[in-house]
């Protein structure tokens, strides 16, 4: 947090839905139960268990009644609903709640919220922010109950008369759908990240959004003038006049560029001199598929398919699988969707699967090698896959492949899988491609060996960029080493898609540098296949590749390859930027048109010029 000579103070969150917004404060404070702790007798113990156990049923009915009156717009997002109502009955919390109020003979508030205690704790232990929000979901549901049993009022917006900003510790999806979209300019949390489902349904709403403040709700009242800038998570409280000079240009610009780059989502993302590329999109859920549509995607490059293994405590049957995996072939036909099998282990756990402690997880027992120890888990899923092929044009990916040897017990899992089906009849695509994921260096040396074992190779270069580099994202005493930059990373990506072309099949990039405009050249230049991306990003990326040129960018790549130092490349690269895109990247105002992303094209450099600026604005 910033303090200013004048009132004004910026704090500072994740930006979670792009866009810049100014208006007043409405805070919401209705997520505050007051929990009083009260004993019982041992002759209220079954009456109190009654108590909670109507009050779960009654949360239930109230969130089939939400399901029933969801606007049909917004039918595809009725699949979060399902999500709470089997927390409801979570055992976790459920079956905690009723033992304690027997064991510890207390009322059913003080022993629902000390089952909640238990399991946040649980969920505290694990890394992955991911698995860390589906606590939210788990919160969500016992905050209904809480609600009921202690007899508070539920959110309420009918109490809005002007367009505000909403401000909350947290907004459920079911809050975010209520919401008359008419009176709210944007919304900032205390909680949550851009993995959330809260974070996906406003971006799908069009709603700016910061989360994660941590201290929103306790920095700012209601009637204060805000500004949201959801491009780089910063909210502004009680902006000066310079300020909001500032920020409405910004708001301005940020529009025009929309307005801009959304004429090219469904426009071919082809170069100046003629080379063509397919843009697809990333997704964990089947409520990201409108976005998908309406940004132009061409087809889904990387389904993301751990969600419903982490959303509840046992592991999903065939028939749930498939259903889900159907429902997106089928949205998606006549363009492809590549399903990636399950990439978890690590500090992704399934409390179904017996895992040891590791002592390193992350080098240890995750992804296809999880699945090849259980096969069980692994052939429900081909299966499902399989049967989902038979809807659409489908692809099947496999992540971590480190040798040869995983890619051949693949293929004999695959062949049984597809023989059991054969048996019993159940059609699918005889002729399904399969691919891996190239994602560590192992993969990279024999990538020519691996290539004529697959149909396509997909890079992803998070993972790729941090077993490279021996570097972990998360830890913030060694995050800023993290470099897409790296010459050697820089040769492995360029490795890998030679090795591909020579063995005829073709190449994508589904990590994060596939939507970053500051990598594209590079990318472009390297040529590669495919870019698979958030769907938000594909606009400007379509519109970049239309204004490349890819021989130039082939030249800035031999360049580039011939460098020592990610600064002697970054360098190279802003040249290019700046002669083959002039006015696209403006540095002279510390912002980039794109908006989205430039702390991570510019580094230390973009982070200065963004502080030294905001300071003297700050005073």
């Amino acid at each position: 947090m910033l303090e200013g000579k004048s009132d004004s103070v910026v704090l500072k969150g994740i930006g979670a839905s792009p866009g810049v917004v100014i208006g007043p404060a409405f805070l919401l404070d209705y997520h505050k139960v007051k929990i009083l702790k009260r004993q019982i007798e041992k002759g209220e113990i079954d009456q109190e268990k009654q108590r909670f156990e109507n009050a779960v049923s009654e949360a239930a009915n109230q969130i089939k009644q939400l399901i029933a009156e969801i606007p049909e717009e917004f039918r595809e997002h009725s699949g979060i609903f399902e999500t709470y109502l089997l927390m409801l009955k979570d055992r976790m919390v459920y079956d905690r709640t009723l033992k304690l109020i027997s064991e510890e003979q207390i009322n059913a508030e003080w022993a629902l919220n000390n089952a909640l205690d238990y399991v946040r704790e649980l969920f505290e232990q694990v890394k992955d922010p991911y698995i860390r929000e589906r606590f939210e979901d788990i919160k969500y549901a016992v905050r209904r109950v809480q609600k009921l049993l202690s007899g508070s009022p539920a959110a309420d917006f009918s109490q809005l008369e002007k367009p505000v900003i909403l401000v909350a510790h947290d907004l459920s999806p079911a809050d975010t759908i209520q919401m008359a979209k008419e009176k709210i300019l944007a919304f900032v949390t205390d909680m949550g990240s851009r993995t959330s489902h809260t974070a996906i349904l406003g971006r799908s709403l069009g709603l700016p959004a910061v989360v994660g403040l941590e201290n929103a709700t306790s920095s700012i009242f209601s009637g204060e003038t805000l500004i949201v800038d959801g491009l780089c998570g910063d909210v502004v409280v009680n902006p000066d006049d310079e300020l909001l000079r500032h920020y409405g240009e910004k708001q301005e610009d940020y529009v025009r560029y929309r307005l801009d780059v959304i004429q090219y989502s469904n426009l071919p993302a082809e170069t100046q001199d003629g080379f063509r590329f397919k843009i697809k999109a990333n997704i964990e859920f089947i409520e990201e598929i409108s976005s998908v549509i309406s940004n132009g995607a061409e087809g889904i490059g990387l389904y993301r398919t751990e969600v419903m293994y982490l959303a509840h405590k046992e592991l999903p049957i065939e028939e749930e699988l498939f259903l889900a995996y159907q429902e997106v072939v089928e949205r998606m036909s006549p363009f492809p969707t590549t399903i990636r099998t399950l990439d978890i282990g690590g500090d992704k756990f399934l409390s179904s699967v017996s895992q040891d402690d590791e002592s390193n997880p992350a080098l240890g027992l995750r992804a296809i090698r999880l699945c090849l120890k259980e096969s069980n888990l692994f052939r429900t899923q081909l299966r499902a896959i399989l049967r989902a092929s038979a809807y659409g044009d489908v692809r099947m990916l496999f992540p971590l492949v480190s040798g040869k040897s995983e890619i051949i017990q693949v293929k004999e899992h695959l062949e049984k899988t597809r023989n059991e089906l054969r048996r019993e009849e159940i059609p699918f695509d005889e002729d399904i491609k399969t691919g891996i994921m190239i994602e560590v260096p192992s993969a990279v040396l024999l990538a020519d060996v691996l290539a004529r074992e697959v149909d396509f190779f997909s890079i992803g270069t998070n993972d790729l960029i941090q077993y490279s580099l021996a570097i972990d994202r998360g830890n913030e005493y060694v995050a800023h080493l993290y470099e897409p930059l790296h010459p050697g990373v820089l040769r492995m990506i360029y490795r890998t898609i030679e090795a591909a072309h020579e063995a005829g099949i073709e190449v994508a990039v589904c990590g994060e540098m596939a939507g970053e405009p500051m990598y594209l050249p590079v990318l472009i230049g390297m040529g590669l296949d495919e870019l698979s991306m958030n769907a938000l990003d594909i606009p400007k990326i379509k519109r970049m590749i239309r204004m490349s040129n890819q021989n130039r960018c082939s030249a800035l790549v031999r360049d580039i390859l011939e460098c020592s130092t990610a600064q002697k490349i970054r360098e190279h690269l802003l040249d290019f930027l700046t002669s083959d895109f002039p006015g696209e990247f403006d540095l002279s105002h510390g912002l980039f048109p794109d908006f989205v992303g430039r702390e991570a094209i510019l580094g230390p450099l973009m982070t200065e010029m963004k502080g030294n600026a905001l300071n003297r604005r700050l005073g």
